[in-house]
């Protein structure tokens, strides 16, 4: 098994802030002197900032991967914090089902197949419309994991309409149920760094499956 979490993830989303406590508090000083209140801002000067020039698939894909990456920092957060686990388990699996759904659509068209209208956010629905599009690509679908789409039908039930870890109840008052009440958070973070794993290497697996000097090797092999 990887690490908890692999690599790649710690280089771009967990490496220590490059100023001291004192600069930070400079910074953090200038931010409350200036007249300027406003949540969003263009950076200036240098600053340390994102952009959001990019749009369509390339979106999509840096968006299923954040939502996987932070569900991972989310819980190892829990693992290294005991105390935040009751709170942080919540963003950590609404962002592990929302980029599950989210990669579901994006690999389904990548690989040129279409998302039923009427799937929404149903991820058996996802799951369907995947393996058909395996069907199309590889008679014998042999990037498809059995064991990940297993996993993510697991989410499926526990959270069909991807409301369970939103919302505390439903729209007439009921409670929303989560069974079981007590889970593995061991078992739950290596499933989910596996899965990260295999999402991250499926793009290729599917160039894969066009490739056909590739497909005849195997065939040959």
């Amino acid at each position: 098994m990887r690490q908890m979490l692999k690599p790649s993830v710690k280089a771009r989303f967990i490496e220590r802030m490059s100023i001291t406590e004192d600069q930070e508090d400079a910074l953090y000083k200038a931010f409350l002197s200036n007249p300027d209140q406003r949540l969003i801002a263009p950076a200036e000067n240098g600053a340390p900032s994102v952009e959001f020039r990019f749009g369509g698939g390339w979106r999509e894909c840096r968006i299923w991967e954040g939502y996987l990456d932070a569900s991972l920092i989310l819980l190892r957060q829990i693992l290294e914090q005991r105390g935040l686990a009751n709170n942080l388990i919540f963003p950590a699996l609404f962002n592990l089902r929302h980029a599950v759904e989210v990669a579901l659509k994006w690999h389904i068209q990548y690989g040129g197949g279409a998302v039923s209208k009427d799937a929404g956010h149903s991820l058996n629905a996802l799951i369907e419309s995947f393996r058909r599009t395996a069907d199309d690509l590889d008679d014998e679908a042999s990037y498809i994991s059995d064991y990940m789409l297993n996993r993510i039908s697991e989410l499926a039930i526990i959270d069909p309409r991807s409301i369970t870890f939103r919302y505390s109840t439903e729209l007439d008052g009921s409670p929303i149920e989560i069974a079981p009440e007590r889970w593995d958070l061991h078992r739950l973070i290596f499933t989910v760094d596996g899965l990260s794993f295999w999402l991250d290497n499926l793009s290729s697996k599917i160039d894969l499956s066009r490739d056909e000097r590739y497909q005849a090797y195997l065939r040959d092999g």
